[in-house]
């Protein structure tokens, strides 16, 4: 959830293989894109230019993603994450190789997903942005969004059939997906991957929200639909819940930046998930309910105040929010598909459940899943 890093969007999200798509988006694709590309993963820390995806990112005003929470301002709000994250052990200290950015496609439990190979990594970067844990110093606006760049009539058919594959809309109109064919096409080929990673019921449930099917939004602004921007002008990947760029309102959104993988975009789903049932701008009560004592209970979180106390805290910090919580869970190690040693980290159930589903879910084709029983039992027993 740091603001530091920026990915390269005009890579491929680490992966991420169109062919590993659902095959109706697949065939859709393939005429157009696969005699053109040359799958290569590469994640870089970009400074600036249009081919830079941008920085923070997760949300439980969204919801989060990856990262620690990453609060614009002292109340509770979006949760953005950064992509990638780096390597960080549960004192909160970087440590290792940081962690590269993860695009996974996954063998989904939709049978429509083909059994291509993921392509081999090159040019595994050195260097990732750092994670930051605690308030961003953007302030957050709200204004009119700035029109992306145009997508390609073939860009914006996937995103159609993507749409209509998984009863979401992807937003291409003033939004930003890329500078080219290639990398929008990469780009939306991670959401279709997310999307098809997650369990039947989980995608059903976040569909179902009040607010309508989610939305799924990609620009280097941090730009809600209706042009709010919860951590300032910056790049973030957040799920929001609400939208305050025209009044106030309530929304199924997930804010993405270029070139966020697979596994980060399904960690922004998972957001979704925990807030299917929670009011317009309100995010800490999932953190109460029987799904996350479920959760934390099977995991080793400890909640240390009453539940009052944290209802209480709705329109606190999330710093606050998270002191309210102890982790006596495993170490969350694993290693990447680049053979970096990483861990995740989260300073709440909440984001500790979204970081974990994602990797389990949405996992890179080289990442051995770790031996981590009481997740994976957990998700499988309650999610599918």
């Amino acid at each position: 959830m740091a603001d530091e890093g920026r990915p390269t969007e005009d890579q491929a999200p680490r992966g991420v293989d169109l062919l590993k798509q659902p095959r109706s988006l697949a065939f859709a694709v393939a005429g157009t894109v696969l005699a053109a590309i040359v799958l290569t993963i590469v994640v870089a820390v970009a400074t600036s230019g249009d081919d830079a995806g941008a920085g923070p990112g997760t949300g439980v005003v969204g919801a989060a993603t990856e990262t620690p929470f990453d609060t614009p301002t002292d109340t509770l709000g979006p949760t953005p994450t950064d992509e990638p994250d780096a390597s960080i052990d549960p004192t909160g200290t970087t440590t290792g190789t940081p962690a590269q950015t993860q695009a996974p496609t996954v063998s989904p439990t939709a049978s429509s997903i083909a059994s291509t190979p993921s392509p081999t990594a090159t040019n595994a970067p050195t260097q990732t942005p750092t994670v930051g844990d605690g308030p961003a110093v953007s302030t957050p606006v709200a204004s009119t969004p700035i029109p992306g760049n145009d997508v390609t009539a073939a860009a914006d058919d996937f995103a159609s059939q993507i749409g209509q594959e998984y009863g979401v809309r992807v937003q291409t109109d003033g939004q930003y997906w890329g500078a080219t064919e290639t990398a929008q096409m990469r780009n939306l080929g991670a959401v279709a991957t997310a999307l098809a990673s997650l369990p039947p019921d989980v995608l059903a449930a976040i569909n179902a929200n009040i607010a309508g099917p989610l939305v799924i939004l990609s620009n280097n602004h941090g730009r809600t639909e209706d042009g709010w921007q919860p951590y300032g002008d910056r790049a973030a990947n957040f799920y929001s819940n609400e939208d305050r760029g025209d009044g106030f309102r309530a929304a199924n959104q997930i804010v993405l930046q270029p070139g966020s993988s697979a596994q980060t975009i399904a960690h922004e789903m998972f957001h979704g998930y925990q807030m299917r049932d929670q009011n317009p701008g309100e995010y800490v009560a999932a953190m109460l309910t029987p799904e996350m004592k479920s959760f934390m209970a099977a995991t080793g979180w400890v909640q240390l105040v009453s539940d009052q106390v944290i209802q209480n805290s709705a329109n606190g910090s999330w710093e606050t929010v998270n002191q309210y919580f102890r982790y006596d869970g495993r170490q969350l190690n694993y290693v990447n598909e680049f053979g970096n040693r990483s861990s995740l980290f989260a300073p709440n159930p909440l984001e500790a459940y979204a970081e974990a589903a994602g990797l389990y879910y949405a996992h890179a084709d080289g990442i051995t899943l770790p031996d981590w029983p009481d997740y994976w039992d957990w998700f499988d027993e309650n999610l599918g």
